[in-house]
């Protein structure tokens, strides 16, 4: 009997001792934790990139750890709780940057205050590209000539600059220039189509790995190449000059036509700022203009929207309906009120249009009065004036008929803005500049 009941307590001390191993491995495995597999980066952008691993089915969730890449000197990047979740993206990272991260499983420990943390891991490696260029400044102001201005990327090493004819649409055939020098900003090519609209986009680069890692295209910009310009050689820049310009025509009266025998007679010449209905409806009369020297500008095609209701089919359409009946493309525009938006003066950079204000209103609209007309001008008139008037009225031809040859005899030469422009600064007017007179940039928004 005793010795049963020595087998039987030796047989619960086996129990127990058993159940306290158990308990033992419990404590220890709720004390580790297995080690992140398969780390690796996904999509990587400039100021971005995402780590994704393979779950480990005892994590109560992981650490990402970032460096510097090469310094070893981690810092803890992001805490991502859930034993399911596989991927994180590490974001605020600086461009055209060489990054090395790591993940690490862990584990919660109840009542204490720290978790149980795999203790291996493989780090990985990604670089960001350089961020998306931006390209601040296209322009055709020579015929046949575009240039582009880019912003500088410190990061960068070199930039690729994509040019092809048309509106951007497709970039398959377009000519790819690569700019090796980072410091330079700008690119200019020449023998483009007169008249040709052209798109053209900009990237930065940098070497990772001995290959070429490439940044984002910026936006897509047009610009319409301009032709032969119509400056005449007969202005004298030594002399007075101011420019005539005129909205809202061709007119449905004799006024227009009766303003251009005035400019024959005397040889002299204007701007005339038309709607791309009334082109359409009288293109003896723009024809005219344009064997006259006069210059062809665009107010929209009907007037009907102001400021920011102007849109660029406004704009654009008139462009083409002038273009349809002269021949030529305006070469200037004016906004309908004079009240101009950014997307008025980028629309017509696009066109390769400066825009023209005035410095001297008649409001010959208002007072349909020639004399009143008459005296605005000559009592007021001063060199390198834009002259405001409107040649779809009567009384404003009439007043036209003393106001040119009252101008001439006191010396001043008749021109159009372009040439008022030119010979005063010496330079071609801006596209998507606007012009207050032959010195004077207007460029605020009204």
């Amino acid at each position: 009997m005793q010795k049963s009941k020595v087998i039987i307590a030796g047989a619960v001390l086996i129990v127990l001792i058993i159940i306290a191993s158990f308990s033992a491995m419990s404590i220890v495995q709720s004390r580790t934790v297995a080690d992140v597999e398969k780390s690796q980066t996904e999509e990587v952008k400039a100021d971005s990139v995402s780590v994704k691993w393979k779950r480990v089915s005892s994590a109560d969730g992981y650490y990402i750890y970032k460096s510097l890449s090469g310094s070893n000197e981690f810092e803890k990047a992001a805490t991502v709780k859930g034993e399911k979740t596989n991927t994180f993206t590490v974001d605020k990272l600086e461009q055209a940057t060489a990054y090395d991260f790591f993940v690490t499983a862990y584990k919660d420990t109840e009542g204490k205050d720290y978790d149980v943390e795999s203790k291996n891991h493989t780090v990985i490696t990604a670089c960001t590209p350089p961020a998306k260029q931006s390209v601040s400044k296209l322009e055709s102001a020579e015929e046949g000539v575009l240039a582009a201005e880019w912003e500088i990327n410190p990061k960068a090493e070199g930039y690729e600059f994509q040019y092809v004819k048309g509106d951007g649409s497709s970039f398959e055939e377009a000519v790819t220039e690569d700019i090796k020098d980072k410091a330079k900003a700008n690119f200019k090519v020449e023998k483009l189509e007169p008249k040709a609209t052209y798109a053209v986009r900009a990237r930065s680069y940098i070497s990772f790995n001995n290959e070429r890692l490439n940044g984002e295209w910026s936006k897509t910009l047009t610009v319409k190449i301009a032709e032969k310009l119509a400056v005449s050689n007969t202005v004298d820049p030594k002399k007075p000059m101011v420019a005539l310009t005129f909205d809202d025509g061709p007119g449905y009266n004799d006024a227009s036509d009766r303003i251009l025998d005035v400019l024959e007679k005397y040889n002299a010449r204007a701007t005339f700022f038309m709607l791309g209905q009334n082109s359409l409806d009288h293109p003896k009369n723009l024809k005219r203009k344009v064997a006259l020297g006069c210059e062809l500008g665009n107010h929209t095609y009907n007037h009907n929207h102001y400021g920011s209701n102007v849109t660029k089919e406004d704009i654009k359409k008139a462009s083409d309906a002038i273009a349809k009946v002269s021949g030529q493309a305006p070469t200037c525009f004016r906004s309908p009120g004079g009240n101009t938006t950014e997307l008025i003066r980028n629309e017509c950079k696009a066109e390769n249009m400066p825009l023209y204000y005035w410095s001297l209103d008649t409001q010959d609209w208002k007072y349909r009065d020639s004399a009143h007309v008459y005296n605005a001008v000559m009592k007021h008139v001063e060199d390198g004036d834009i002259i405001l008037m409107h040649e779809i009225y009567g009384s404003t031809a009439d007043a036209v008929e003393k106001i040119v040859p009252a101008l001439i005899k006191q010396g001043y030469q008749l021109v159009t803005c372009q040439e008022l422009i030119y010979a005063k600064t010496g330079k071609m007017p801006e596209a998507g500049t606007q012009y207050l007179n032959a010195t004077t940039v207007k460029n605020e928004t009204s």
